[in-house]
């Protein structure tokens, strides 16, 4: 009874790009069978424990769900990214999303950045023709922590 991830994949720093490697190329999650009342008592305390251990596990990390701002969310940023076919002197379009912490912005970006970047290199290949590792999407973590003003000490003129 595994829920077929690989180990550890709770523990990434997806700035690092082994780990947003790991993070892209993880298969997805798959469900734990459902056990009756009667199957569930007939396991013994080891399959027990794996048995919850994945329902756990499932259930934490459900998602993301596609509702239908995500949908719109990941409709626009499409738009927006293969609108983006200017040469490299040109402007590009840009996004920002923002709302009020905890409504999954980072989670619907990173399920974008996740499927952006699987099809870049299912077109163009891991490798560019100069044989460099292709790497579509760099995540750059942001806070919302706004940087303290300092003031300036007044100089001896301005404090006399």
């Amino acid at each position: 009874m595994t829920t077929g991830t690989l180990a550890g994949l709770g523990n990434l720093a997806l700035s690092r790009k082994e780990d947003f490697k790991t993070f892209v190329d993880a298969p997805r999650r798959t469900q734990p069978a459902r056990l009756a009342r009667q199957a569930l008592l007939a396991l013994d305390e080891s399959a027990r424990t794996a048995y919850e251990r994945d329902r756990r596990t499932w259930h934490a990390n459900l998602g993301p769900i596609k509702t239908p701002q995500l949908v719109n969310l990941h409709e626009n940023l499409w738009d927006i990214v293969d609108s983006n076919q200017q040469d490299g002197d040109k402007a590009k379009g840009a996004v920002a999303v923002d709302a009020f912490p905890g409504l999954g912005k980072t989670t619907a970006v990173l399920a974008f950045a996740r499927e952006f970047h699987r099809r870049e290199i299912a077109e163009h290949g891991a490798f560019t023709a100069q044989g460099h590792e292709r790497w579509p999407v760099c995540r750059v973590g942001l806070t919302g922590d706004k940087p303290t003003a300092r003031r300036a000490r007044p100089t001896q003129e301005q404090a006399a």
